[in-house]
C-alpha cells in the first residue's frame, strides 16, 4: 500500500496541513515540528504524487539552475558558465530567481517533486532539508552557496576564508594596522569575515567589533554606512569590503566628504568584477573565478548525472593590486 501524507501525519503526529506546509516550505511551522515531519517521511519512504510520476520517467530533460538572481555582476557570469558548459552537452535546463522577496514554496515543489534530473543551487533561501530530500530520490544536486554533503550532494566553492586570511596579510605587509570592514549576511560573508579575523590575529591587526560594518554586499547601502561610520569620528587606515559593490561605495562616500583614496583611507574589494578595474580609483581586489564556478558547477552535476561521486572543489583566488590601496606595487 502506497504511503500518503495521513500517514506521515500520523507517524509525526502532527496534523495533514502540518505536513503539507513543512513539504511545501509555507506556513508558519517550528522547527520541531518540522523535523518531526521530515523524519516520517524519511522513516516511511514518502513522496509524492508528482516525485512518483516523475521517478518513473526516469527524467524530464532538463536541469535546474536556482539563484538568488539571475542578473547582476555576479550571478550572470556564473550563470554564462553553467550555460557555456550546458551548451557542450546539449543538456537543456531551466533557471529560476529566488531571492529574498520571492516565495520559495513553488520552487520548493518543483524540487521536492523532482521536476528536474539535477540542480545548480544558488541561493540560500532554499533550505538544506528541500536539497536533502531532492538528492535522496536520486537527483543530483550541486549547491554554490553553502557547504552540504550527501551522497548525491556536491559543493563548488571558493576559497572564502584564505582570500580574506590574505588580504589581511597584504594589509600587515604594506605597514598598515587599523583596519574598518563592510560585510553582508550569509556564508560568504560569514567566511570572509572569519578569514580577516584569524588574519588581525596572527598579524596583530585591530579591528575593533564595531568598525565591523553591514553594507548589505549593495553600493548605495555601503556608501551610507560608510559616511554614517565616518562621521563618528572612526578613521581606519584602511577599509575591506567583502565584495566589490561595497568596496565602490565606499569610496564613493569618502570621495564626497573630502577624503583621499588611497592617501588618507586605502580600500579593498572582493570578487574583481568588471568594474573594479574601471573604477577611479581602480580597484585593489581579490579575483573570485565566477565564469569558472559555473562551469565547474555544471560539469559536476553532470557528470554526477552520470554515475559520479559527489565531491566538495574548492577553487582558489588570487589578489590583485590596483590603486585604491597605498603602496599598491609593494608586493
Amino acid at each position: 500500500m502506497a504511503v500518503t501524507i495521513k500517514h506521515v501525519a500520523e507517524a509525526a503526529g502532527v496534523s495533514v496541513s502540518t505536513v503539507s506546509y513543512t513539504l511545501n516550505n509555507s506556513g508558519a511551522v517550528s522547527q520541531e515540528k518540522r523535523l518531526k515531519v521530515m523524519e516520517a517521511v524519511k522513516t516511511l519512504g514518502y513522496v509524492p504524487n508528482g516525485m512518483a510520476k516523475s521517478l518513473k520517467m526516469k527524467k524530464n530533460g532538463f536541469i535546474g539552475y536556482f539563484a538568488y538572481s539571475l542578473y547582476g555582476v555576479v550571478y550572470g557570469e556564473v550563470l554564462r558558465g553553467i550555460e557555456n558548459e550546458m551548451d557542450k552537452h546539449d543538456q537543456e535546463m531551466i533557471a529560476a530567481r529566488c531571492g529574498r522577496l520571492q516565495s520559495i514554496t513553488h520552487i520548493s515543489r518543483l524540487l521536492r517533486e523532482r521536476m528536474v534530473d539535477g540542480a545548480i543551487v544558488f541561493s540560500e533561501t532554499i533550505p538544506n532539508e528541500v536539497l536533502s530530500t531532492l538528492a535522496d530520490t536520486g537527483c543530483p544536486v550541486v549547491v554554490l552557496d553553502r557547504e552540504l554533503s550527501g551522497p548525491r550532494i556536491s559543493s563548488v566553492l571558493i576559497d572564502n576564508v584564505n582570500s580574506a586570511f590574505r588580504v589581511g596579510e597584504y594589509i600587515h605587509s604594506l605597514g598598515l594596522r587599523k583596519v574598518a570592514c563592510l560585510f553582508g549576511d550569509g556564508y560568504d560573508g560569514q567566511k570572509r569575515l572569519l578569514g580577516l579575523k584569524e588574519a588581525v590575529g596572527e598579524f596583530g591587526l585591530s579591528l575593533p567589533d564595531h568598525w565591523c560594518v553591514r553594507g548589505n554586499w549593495e553600493e548605495d547601502h555601503a556608501y551610507q554606512e560608510t559616511i554614517k561610520f565616518i562621521r563618528k569620528g572612526n578613521r581606519p587606515e584602511v577599509i575591506f569590503a567583502l565584495n566589490d559593490e561595497m568596496a565602490m561605495g565606499c569610496i564613493r562616500a569618502l570621495r564626497d566628504m573630502l577624503i583621499r583614496v588611497p592617501e588618507d583611507i586605502s580600500v579593498i574589494g572582493m570578487d574583481d568584477i568588471a568594474a573594479s578595474s574601471l573604477f577611479s580609483p581602480s580597484l585593489t581586489t581579490v579575483h573570485r573565478p565566477l565564469y569558472e564556478l559555473g562551469e565547474m558547477a555544471a560539469k559536476t552535476l553532470l557528470d554526477m548525472m552520470n554515475g559520479g561521486p559527489s565531491s566538495k572543489i574548492i577553487l582558489p583566488t588570487a589578489l590583485v593590486q590596483r590603486e585604491s590601496c597605498i603602496k599598491h606595487w609593494a608586493i
